[in-house]
């Protein structure tokens, strides 16, 4: 019963985005791999027509890098840190920097080219 379990959660987190939390938002974007990270709301409309996009984009990075999403409700430090604004807003790390942002609604092929264009070529 564990294997199944840990088979199931290995896979949802390479199909799902990460949901950070303000006390978990630093170790997440300083990992070793790049880091996506939207921030967005529940009641945001155009996040709403953003979910699937990232989410299919999720699918094309698999491992490759971390996607991840940030609740702007939750408030934090984070928000004024990183200035965000507006919403949604997309924000790229590598090695726990900033290096590029959005604020556009992309589709599913655009975001995850414009992840991969920032990881390591082996």
């Amino acid at each position: 019963m564990k294997k199944i379990f840990t088979l199931i959660l290995l896979l949802s987190l390479s199909l799902f985005a990460l949901d950070l939390t303000p006390s978990s938002f630093n170790s997440v974007i300083k990992s070793k791999k790049v880091v996506l990270v939207e921030f967005w709301a529940p009641w945001c409309a155009p996040c709403g027509m953003l979910k699937p996009e990232f989410d299919n984009a999720k699918r094309v990075v698999a491992n490759r890098a971390v996607m991840a999403k940030y609740n702007v409700d939750l408030r934090g430090e984070v928000l004024k840190k990183y200035k965000i604004d507006t919403i949604p807003t997309m924000v790229l790390f590598v090695d726990g920097k900033e290096v590029d942002r959005t604020h556009s609604v992309l589709n599913s092929q655009d975001i995850a080219e414009w992840v991969l264009g920032y990881v390591p070529k082996k």
